[in-house]
């Protein structure tokens, strides 16, 4: 092996740096590097690239590259001025690494992933949109008006009337008041517990019809199971609360003393869960339709005498 081609190996393994790896950074052939290490400058292209592939392979591994050409210069085969050596062979693979290393480039290497992400966060912003645009235009309906059943305000009025009056009169309203306690007490234990008997769903809506409901103290509690739902809670046709359950949550509404009809309109109905007086209603068979609104209605003493009737 000549001289000046060890010591050039020498200093390569000592870089750490493996033909392959020399090849990668000079863009000299690895054949031609075997060639310089082995001091067989005729396999060279030709005698002006001696010269310059020494230097650059030189100055690569950390040697200084024109001591190291005037140390073995009756070594080297005689070449073309070095100006021109440097201009057609140094000069060329340095812009190379410069075009490589130019940020264009860069950018087309990572063309790929850059144009993946940025599809990425389209589909998930416009995925976004959807959603909001969907839960933004769900129809809010309108409770039909029960005619049938309504919150009495004459008694209240009744109530202000006899409040004011003598305390004669006082006395005999709270004699009237507690026997119709005793009344109220024997009838909710004939009527039994609550129940809740729900109608089969016709397009949009359905109706459930509420037995033995407490005068006060009524509670509509409504759920999500395992996707996010709008719900809206109406009483006498007005909105109670309206809001975005979500996913495993739960709102419960108080309901307003003496009130006899109520609806649940949800924007999700497969996935949403009512429950009144801890009481969960059996909403059927789930269908198609994906809003629903369900109308509560309180059945009067009356209806309930006539059904223990029968």
């Amino acid at each position: 092996m000549d001289e000046i081609g060890q010591k050039l190996r020498t200093a390569r393994i000592e870089k750490g740096y493996t033909l392959d790896d020399l090849q990668q950074i000079t863009k000299i052939q690895k054949r031609y590097l075997i060639a310089i290490e082995e001091g067989n400058f005729d396999a060279l292209p030709g005698d002006f690239y001696v010269r310059a592939f020494i230097k650059q392979y030189a100055e690569t591994v950390g040697l200084d590259a024109d001591a190291l050409l005037t140390q073995f210069q009756q070594d080297i085969p005689d070449t073309q001025p070095q100006e021109y050596v440097e201009q057609s062979v140094e000069n060329r693979t340095r812009s190379e690494r410069t075009a490589e290393n130019s940020p264009v480039n860069k950018l087309r290497q990572h063309a790929w992933p850059i144009a993946i992400a940025a599809l990425a966060i389209v589909i998930i912003v416009g995925a976004y949109l959807v959603m909001w645009h969907y839960s933004s235009t769900q129809p809010k309906e309108t409770i039909p008006t029960n005619d049938n059943v309504s919150v009495s305000s004459s008694k209240k009025a009744s109530s202000s009337k006899k409040a004011s009056s003598s305390s004669q009169k006082a006395s005999s309203t709270s004699s009237k008041a507690k026997s119709s306690s005793k009344k109220t007490k024997k009838s909710s234990k004939k009527n039994g517990s609550l129940k809740i008997a729900v109608a089969d769903v016709s397009t949009t809506r359905q109706t459930a019809t509420v037995t033995n409901l407490p005068a006060s103290g009524n509670t509509i509690k409504v759920a999500a199971t395992d996707a996010a739902a709008w719900v809206a809670v109406y009483v006498n046709n007005a909105v109670t609360w309206q809001g975005t359950v979500q996913p495993g949550s739960e709102h419960t509404v108080d309901l307003p003393d003496g009130t006899t009809s109520f609806a649940v309109n949800s924007g999700n109905m497969p996935k949403t869960t009512i429950t009144l007086n801890d009481k969960k209603v059996d909403l059927g068979t789930t269908t198609t339709s994906v809003v629903r609104t369900v109308t509560f209605t309180a059945a009067s003493s009356s209806s309930s005498e006539s059904g223990n009737v029968q």
